[in-house]
């Protein structure tokens, strides 16, 4: 075990760990809060400029997750927020040199992106927009045949959806204006106890977050890789902008995308073939065929070749290790003839147990943080917490009145109290709290939850008959928020922690404004994008089809645990707990085993792992080279190369992306 208390031992003398010649390039050991007592404290200006942008960003992306398959927020950090953020840095170098006074400091633009980030989740592909979708979806598409009416709509709460017939028609036929009164009223009960309720939550885990900082960050130092390139864009902008190694990697990516643009308007141009280069031709015959499952392609996508530089190498190398063990599963699966039992060998269920284990492993080694917390708080009562986001008492007293109304408003509608207790864990064991650290500890670009979340695993310990109608209807209710959570708001808080400390920002003023964006950015997500809807209509096809499947996926699986109940499936439960055991005897003998070099939290996120192994091969072997060869001096003249990589792909994929808008036609995408 770690000097810290901590399972995810972080022992800076080991190989292959997450010492800082394989972090990022740090510019400085992680301090204390209280260490630095002049903290830069968040200007009137920032938050104008902050609004200011906030309608049009969300218009932007309106454009780009709604109507057009672009998606911006399916990755960390948002590449959109990256460009964005860009572009008001290198202006700012102008005004420097001429109006040096009205210039924005490194803090004024670190400010910018985290409230960028902050607000714009919330108009991701895997927020608001699925929200809205099911708000409406149950009552326009139930019709005799699907017997919708009979199944669920009785137990769908009139206060969290709409079932008024014209409403239904304007919304998915168009040409209608949302500003009208009727359908204002209509919309704006909703909308009011879903941003209620969304804010209890997010404020619960910015709690948690303010519980959890001190020991992930300060005593075990995670590196937090996502964080390395908007500090550079926002602290050192001009050296940045000035690295050559930086442009040879800008300038590769930038290349790839323009090729493949170019490829989408003149046929004739060859596209590069980084995004997709079939397997199927090598592995035709059983039992190789299996080695085509979670993946059947080389992808080589820049941006993820240069995040994954920045990762730990242990734990770059422990990611590829299970992702080819999770192949090597299916292999067997093949020999041994249980090819036809359903979903064997129940991948899903063994990332749930390794999601819910790295959540206790997590938790335990952020024991005595939590305990110190609780005596800060309620017992000492010192000033020991007085630089922290939040005080203690203030943190622990909003986790549990947070939790509370949580329950409660969900009991309100009439799910029993111990499934909503039941749900609510599950998310944070099974989402929150593991995609936080995965963020924090390796700083993977894309976390995919689909079939992990709590209406897979609760339905698969505790079966449909026991949890019940009303209950399940209540599952497909909160579907928005455990689907895939690219965009999930706990890391992004926890990363906006960790900027602040590295810039030594006002952590304090930062964390309200966060919750006071947070409020004024819910009720617009939602209205912007119901506005649209209905000037557009979903069912027109100005309108990309995914708005419909959202609400459709939720309630059809409703629609299957209520015409097919069942009752808890075994072999689920069994790679549950496989999942489980597997992610702590790793963590238990990562901390007894001075030399064992392979790190647990690569086997929660080996699963995800089907469209970036190749890009993580390249990025393991230029590190491992590195760092052998050229030691820690070569390795922080190579950071900036690799940053360019990723800048060069959020760059160009913002412009392919706003050229789209203005064409009015489909455009290049880098991903997906």
């Amino acid at each position: 075990m770690s000097k810290d208390g901590s399972l995810f031992c972080n022992d800076t003398s080991r190989p292959f760990t997450d010492c800082p010649a394989t972090q990022t390039l740090m510019m400085s050991s992680p301090r204390s809060l209280m260490d630095t007592p002049n903290h830069e404290k968040i200007t009137v200006r920032t938050i104008f400029i902050s609004l200011l942008l906030l309608p049009f960003i969300y218009k932007w992306h309106i454009e780009c997750e709604a109507l057009r398959y672009t998606f911006p927020t399916l990755m960390a950090p948002f590449y959109s927020v990256v460009f964005t953020l860009l572009v008001i840095a290198a202006f700012n170098i102008v005004v420097k040199k001429y109006a040096a006074k009205h210039a924005l400091t490194g803090g004024e633009l670190i400010t910018l992106y985290v409230l960028m980030s902050i607000t714009l989740l919330f108009m991701s592909y895997d927020m608001f927009l699925p929200l809205v979708s099911i708000i409406v979806h149950a009552f326009y598409f139930g019709t005799p045949e699907n017997e919708w009416r009979e199944l669920f709509w009785d137990h769908l709460p009139n206060w969290l959806t709409i079932n008024d017939p014209r409403v239904l028609r304007a919304f998915y036929l168009g040409d209608e204006p949302f500003l009208e009164t009727h359908y204002l009223m209509k919309w704006m009960l909703p909308t009011f106890w879903w941003c209620i309720f969304t804010f209890a939550l997010i404020f619960v885990m910015q709690c948690i977050n303010v519980i959890i900082r001190k020991q992930w960050t300060e005593q075990e130092r995670l590196v937090y890789p996502i964080v390395e390139l908007p500090y550079q864009l926002a602290y050192n902008t001009s050296r940045f902008l000035r690295n050559r190694a930086m442009w040879w990697g800008f300038g590769i990516a930038s290349i790839i995308s323009l090729i493949n643009g170019l490829n989408i308007f003149f046929p004739e141009i060859p596209a590069f073939p980084n995004k997709h280069i079939p397997l199927n031709a090598l592995f035709t015959e059983k039992p190789w065929t299996a080695l085509l499952r979670g993946g059947d392609a080389i992808i080589v996508y820049p941006f993820a070749v240069g995040l994954g530089f920045l990762m730990p190498l242990d734990l770059l190398i422990s990611c590829l290790l299970f992702f080819f063990f999770y192949k090597v599963q299916y292999f067997i699966t093949i020999l041994s003839g249980l090819e036809n039992v359903p979903g064997f060998p129940y991948p899903y269920e063994q990332n749930i147990g390794a999601y819910i284990g790295i959540c206790a492993v997590a938790l335990w080694g952020t024991r005595r943080q939590i305990w110190r917390a609780f005596r800060i708080a309620f017992i000492q009562r010192t000033e020991a917490d007085a630089k922290e986001p939040m005080r203690y008492r203030t943190a622990l007293l909003g986790i549990i009145l947070g939790g509370i109304f949580i329950i409660g408003f969900a009991m309100r509608g009439g799910m029993a109290m111990w499934i909503a207790v039941l749900f609510f864990a599950a998310h944070f064991a099974t989402i929150a709290m593991p995609l936080t650290r995965i963020r924090a500890q390796i700083g993977f670009p894309i976390h995919s939850t689909t079939f992990i979340g709590p209406h897979h695993s609760l339905v698969s310990m505790l079966g449909t008959r026991r949890i019940g109608a009303r209950n399940l209807t209540w599952f497909a209710l909160f579907f928005w928020f455990n689907r895939d959570n690219r965009s999930h708001p706990m890391p992004h808080q926890l990363e906006a922690f960790k900027l602040a400390e590295r810039g030594n920002l006002d952590v304090k003023g930062l964390s309200r404004l966060m919750l006071t964006l947070t409020v004024i950015a819910m009720p617009l997500c939602i209205f912007m994008l119901v506005d649209t809807f209905f000037e557009l209509g979903v069912n027109t096809g100005k309108v990309g089809g995914q708005i419909n499947s959202f609400g459709g996926r939720a309630y059809r699986f409703l629609e299957g645990w209520l015409t097919s109940p069942q009752e808890a499936n075994r072999g689920h439960i069994t790679a549950i707990i496989t999942g489980f055991s597997v992610t702590l005897l790793l963590s238990v003998v990562r901390s007894r085993l001075f030399w064992w070099p392979i790190h647990p939290l690569g086997y929660g996120v080996s699963f995800h792992l089907h469209l970036f192994w190749a890009a993580f091969i390249i990025s393991a072997l230029a590190k491992w080279s590195v760092l052998k060869y050229g030691g820690l001096g070569l390795y922080r003249k190579a950071v900036p190369l690799f940053l360019g990589l990723a800048l060069g792909d959020f760059v160009m994929g913002s412009f392919w992306n706003i050229l789209s808008i203005f064409l009015d036609r489909p455009t290049y995408t880098f991903y997906y």
